[in-house]
């Protein structure tokens, strides 16, 4: 079955293509674009309802399909006298709505602010008495309602009712009546119009306290009986303000109650926030750090900008099942709320168009997407003279390693003859590979557990060493279901998900476990039924030195999904703390013969780590340090040996069916002077039982691989999808890329860049060996210098290489190859091309020097071009970059869309 992705660029597919054989609409709209998924709104003024602001009025008609009124409903205006209304601006609102086929929305029936005077108090401005502020409430909806029934199409009831602890707001509403003036009001609302959709709209909706209150208000006014139809979120942020996950959270809350969600009054400003930087008494200084950018936003605040208020886009868009309007706080710059405050003559630059009436560059991107088509990109490593013979190798252990590339911190687990093992992945998405096997030799990967954004939302400025570490997986006998838990670092803590057969793919979303702290927790499901978590945190008390860590056990309520009684310390530094051994952890607890073994890595990741082992009589100790520790390292071992093996440790252990042991671990293949560019990998030895305890290699011995075992040619994709070891970096909000009838992949080109630190339009695989082929080919129109699409190789967002085509700065075709060191360019080429339009075919091989070479071709049938030199991976190896992961290699595509 032909699988395909529908992104927010994406969505534009039907309008703008690359493809000349395709229709182009030559005007594509927003509510073209994305009508089908929400209503497309807009506040607008009284000006722009009147049809006086023609410029705004323009883009009102063209780009959107909803409006709200901005200010002509609020009491203030429509209703400034007890007994006299004045409906001449809201009238010319909905005139405007009607006369162009809008969703109307009436903004707003009962707000503290913006209030009328006189309106909760008599005479000597006192307040009224609870029966008194009820019939002037009902008048007043009842009347405003009625007046527009089956015109306006939906009402923002009660606003902004609810304070960010969770309280309730002590506005004279809340002072008169109490909790008891929301139901009314929707109560009210639903009596002068049972047609028309009821919401509640309030600011801050990230917060969690009023999060909460507002699910519980909600859910209250479901239970009376009452008809609320949304929940308005807000949309007023800032460049530091909400993270992406927290306005999910809180939009997932909302839409648990069975409500809808609307984004209102959406705008993000680019200016500092009010009340930090200079100090207010000194009014000139305060006046200036407020009102930074009077004339034009700089490039790097332009930059950010915009690429927050597109993934928030895509956001909305990932959740537009539930999301059934997002609209914006004002048509231009120019109308924003935000200008000329806190301080005259503040300009602001918060909304989707500017003060020209002319898209930001982030919806340019929606309106006019560019497109990179890219043939079989396949990966290979070709076998060679000196490759040991691997067809006939049946014994687990002697193939190493086991999982070439990054392939880390791997744990293991058997049930019957099926084997399954896990391991990190960091902040790339899906989460956790995951592997099967029946004979430990050959292993199949069935993709990934943590396959859907729901199970891993790693969102904008999460470091590529962050995300996912350590994953355990086990099987509890007594439920039949197979468990996998591990951290998210830097996004969230502790988890588990649960499968009741890994095979289908289909693991839960995380069960989070806040009360475990620290990483790398693991499971033993014990023969009596009891269950238990252990984890590496910091020591009971402060610790005493430098990577001082600890091993830390509480007991797991399968049954409810959830740790019960309180944890205890089991392992306090290590073997030996007198000699103050670093960084304990990866802990696995088994059960076997009736001991409690207790396995971790010490020593910390790097060539001192290795791995030590402990028994006990009970789960909770004391454990002691068997007599032969450590049972695996690589640690004193001479430097220059051949072909070394290093930093070897975080093992897990596996029993087969006829009682033999088998431990997994990970294990780095350095090719010149520490450098590596697999990261960490899997290997596996045999176990043997000295003294009554494990030991998977003795201390000295030497662990050797089989180097460069053939592979491929493997494509990254194929006209089914993905491939299954496929990857992107980060989360998308929503996928980039659709693969045609023809099995070409046609990617975005997205604004993000690889040096963002967000989610940029790439697709990759890990390399697995120092030589090794990957090629593509690609059609490409590329339409200013910032356009590019082509091959990378990827360390981290600061360290990379990427070879494409593009523009040079005459604008004329070139293949560029760039490297990047810490965030830094440190050498271009490129080779001039003799058509913007025409095909070209892009290769990047890695020789046994592991120097990588990028070449290009414009036929099919070879003819290869070397653009620069050779590129040392040294430059994208972890000892020049740093961190915990490999090198993606893939495809990759981005555009500039500036005005």
């Amino acid at each position: 079955m032909k699988l395909k992705y529908l992104a927010l660029s994406v969505c534009a597919a039907a309008f703008i293509s690359c493809n000349s054989d395709k229709p182009v609409a030559a005007d594509p709209t927003l509510k073209n674009i994305l009508g089908d998924k929400f209503l497309v709104g807009v506040a607008i003024n009284s000006e722009q309802a009147a049809g006086r602001d023609t410029s705004a009025v323009d883009v009102v008609r063209r780009h959107f399909n909803s409006i709200v009124a901005e200010n002509c409903m609020k009491s203030e205006v429509i209703h400034p006298e007890e007994d006299r209304y004045d409906f001449s601006l809201a009238d010319e609102f909905v005139q405007f709505g009607e006369d162009n086929g809008m969703f109307i929305i009436g903004h707003c029936l009962v707000w503290h602010s913006q209030l009328s005077p006189w309106f909760c108090v008599d005479a000597d401005g006192k307040n009224v008495s609870p029966e008194v502020l009820k019939e002037r409430l009902k008048s007043h909806i009842h009347t405003i309602v009625g007046r527009y029934k089956g015109r306006i199409k939906g009402w923002d009831v009660v606003n902004e009712a609810i304070e960010g602890d969770g309280s309730y707001r002590r506005s004279k509403f809340y002072e008169i009546l109490g909790e008891e003036y929301i139901p009314l009001a929707f109560q009210y609302a639903h009596e002068a119009d049972p047609e028309a959709e009821l919401y509640y709209n309030d600011y801050g909706m990230h917060e969690p306290g009023r999060r909460d209150a507002v699910v519980r208000m909600v859910n209250s006014l479901k239970g009376k009986g009452l008809r609320i139809d949304a929940v308005g979120m807000q949309g007023h942020m800032g460049l530091d303000y909400p993270s992406i996950g927290e306005y999910e959270t809180s939009l997932l809350a909302f839409a648990s109650t069975g409500a809808k969600v609307m984004i209102t009054e959406w705008d993000m400003s680019a200016l500092p926030t009010v009340n930090r930087g200079a100090n207010i008494a000194d009014k000139v200084a305060f006046e200036k750090a407020l009102n930074p950018y009077p004339e034009a936003l700089p490039d790097s605040v332009s930059n950010l900008w915009n690429a927050r208020m597109k993934s928030f886009m895509e956001l909305f868009i990932k959740h537009s099942d539930v999301i059934t309007r997002v609209t914006a706080w004002g048509v231009s710059d120019s109308d924003s709320w935000k200008n000329d405050w806190p301080v005259p003559g503040r300009r602001e630059y918060p909304l989707l168009f500017d003060r020209n009436y002319q898209p930001k560059p982030f919806l340019k991107e929606i309106l006019g997407p560019k497109k990179a088509v890219f043939d079989e990109f396949t990966y290979t490593v070709a076998p060679r003279d000196t490759d040991k013979a691997t067809g006939q190798v049946t014994t687990p252990g002697t193939l190493n390693p086991v999982l070439p590339g990054c392939y880390p911190d791997p744990s293991i687990c058997r049930v019957g003859n099926d084997y399954y093992m896990v391991n990190s992945s960091f902040a790339f998405y899906p989460g956790v590979p995951i592997w099967h096997s029946t004979d430990l030799t050959n292993w199949e990967q069935l993709g990934y557990v943590l396959n859907r954004p729901s199970q891993l939302p790693m969102y904008d400025g999460l470091r590529i060493s962050g995300g996912i570490y350590a994953p355990d997986i086990k099987y509890n006998p007594h439920n039949g279901l197979f468990y996998l838990i591990t951290t998210a670092v830097d996004g969230g803590g502790n988890f588990f998900v649960t499968t009741d057969d890994p095979k289908k793919g289909n693991w839960s979303d995380p069960t989070f476990l806040p009360e475990v702290g620290g990483i790398d927790p693991g499971f033993l499901f014990d023969e009596d039924g009891k269950a238990y978590i252990v984890n590496n945190d910091a020591p009971a008390g402060k610790p005493e030195y430098d990577g001082h860590r600890a091993i830390w056990i509480r007991e797991f309520d399968w049954k409810n999904g959830c740790t019960v009684g309180k944890q205890k310390m089991i392992i306090d530094g290590g073997v030996d703390k007198t000699q103050h051994p670093s960084w304990i952890e990866g802990p696995h607890l088994y059960h076997i013969n009736g001991t409690y073994y207790l396995m971790a890595a010490e020593g910390g990741t790097g060539p001192n780590h290795s791995e030590v082992i402990f028994t006990s009589a009970s789960p909770f100790g004391p454990f002691k340090p068997c007599a032969i520790n450590p049972i695996l390292t690589q640690r004193g071992l001479p430097g220059d040996r051949p072909n070394p093996v290093t930093c070897v440790g975080h093992a897990d252990l596996v029993e087969t069916p006829d009682g033999d042991w088998y431990a997994v671990f990970l294990g780095v293949r350095p090719y010149r002077d520490g450098h590596d560019v697999m990261g960490r990998e899997t290997f596996m030895l045999p176990v043997t039982w000295k003294e009554n305890q494990p030991i998977i290699l003795p201390e000295g011995d030497v662990i050797t691989y089989t180097a460069d075992r053939s592979y491929g040619p493997a494509p990254l994709w194929t006209a089914n999808g993905l491939a299954k070891e496929a990857f992107f970096i980060r989360t998308p909000l929503v996928p980039c890329y659709s693969i045609n009838s023809k099995g070409q992949l046609e990617m975005t080109a997205s604004s993000t860049d690889l040096n963002q630190k967000r989610q940029p339009a790439a697709i990759g695989r890990w390399i697995s060996n120092w030589t090794f082929t990957a090629q593509t080919g690609l059609d490409f129109v590329p339409q200013q210098p910032k356009d590019f699409a082509g091959i990378i190789c990827f360390h981290d967002d600061n360290c990379y290489i990427r070879f494409g085509k593009t523009l040079d700065k005459d604008g004329k075709p070139v293949m560029l190859l760039e490297t990047y060191s810490h965030g830094r360019l440190c050498s271009q080429a490129n080779s001039p091309l003799t058509r913007t339009d025409e095909k070209v075919y892009l290769k990047v091989e890695g020789d046994n020097a592991v120097n990588y070479t990028f070449s290009y071709s414009t036929s099919p049938k070879g003819g290869w071009t070397q653009v620069g030199d050779p590129v040392s991976a040294d430059l994208i190896s972890t000892q020049t970059a740093g961190g915990f992961t490999g090198t993606m290699v893939g495809i990759y595509a981005t555009g500039g869309y500036q005005n």
